[in-house]
């Protein structure tokens, strides 16, 4: 004859150590080579370059995620643990000692002894522009800020553009987009070009959040147009995150071949 189940309260007391995060902050004490180490916390790039920056450091540990494979840009991503105090958010920057920088793109949710995130490795520096018409006055003479006409000739539309920066110099993460890429044969060049989709993960910044479908880019030898705009990555506020914009290469965008 079987004896039925009848649940019961504990009569058990379990020890909470009242020291876990100042145990994981004694770790981080001890510098460990290519895994604890000092980090420059950057909240938004551009801030470094201001006449009175002062760098602010943290103490992290860093390490390799387990789950290498062979898609594309798994060799950048790497874990890191801060100290529950280091005030790391999702899209800040860190820098190694030997230069490596490092965007974080997952949202920090505080455990009981450490911060979270995983830190990106950034491969490439983005400065995006944007194609600007000249500004003319009623006469359709060009003129400069102040309104003074520069040029004696009238304004040739389509010739007397420029390209203006949108987003000046920041490290950015890129990858290829895995998938079947498409060939487009009207492109401004020979042949056929391949229409693979590449994506960019940047800061979500002052700078940063001014970026348009449109806008364009140059990347080793190419040039390429941003056809997609994702803010998955930013909080509710809008006031830090992860922008990831999706890009393919401009018509007649080869350029630096001999």
């Amino acid at each position: 004859m079987s004896r039925p189940y009848v649940p019961q309260g504990t009569n058990k007391r379990f020890l909470v150590p009242r020291t876990l995060a100042a145990d994981f902050d004694q770790f981080l004490d001890q510098d460990i080579p290519n895994t604890v180490m000092d980090f420059e916390l950057i909240h938004n790039w551009y801030e470094k370059f201001d006449e009175n920056y002062r760098p602010f450091f943290i103490r992290g540990e860093i390490y390799p995620d387990s789950t290498k494979s062979r898609y594309e840009n798994t060799d950048n991503n790497m874990n890191i643990r801060c100290s529950v105090r280091s005030g790391i958010r999702k899209g800040d920057m860190i820098i190694e000692p030997n230069g490596t920088v490092y965007l974080l793109d997952w949202e920090v949710h505080l455990q009981s002894n450490n911060a979270p995130s995983r830190a990106l490795r950034c491969n490439m520096h983005l400065e995006v522009k944007r194609y600007m018409n000249a500004e003319v006055d009623d006469d359709g003479y060009v003129v400069n800020e102040d309104g003074f006409v520069v040029r004696s000739e009238k304004y040739d539309f389509g010739n007397d553009g420029v390209d203006e920066i949108i987003v000046h110099r920041i490290p950015a993460n890129a990858l290829r987009y895995d998938g079947r890429p498409e060939y487009v044969s009207v492109s401004g060049t020979p042949g056929t070009i391949p229409g693979a989709l590449t994506i960019i993960y940047v800061q979500f910044n002052p700078e940063t959040r001014n970026i348009h479908i449109g806008d364009k880019f140059d990347w080793a030898n190419d040039s390429y147009e941003i056809v997609d705009i994702d803010y998955v990555g930013v909080n509710i506020h809008q006031t830090h995150g992860v922008i990831k914009l999706q890009c393919k290469r401009a018509a007649g965008g080869l350029h630096g071949y001999e």
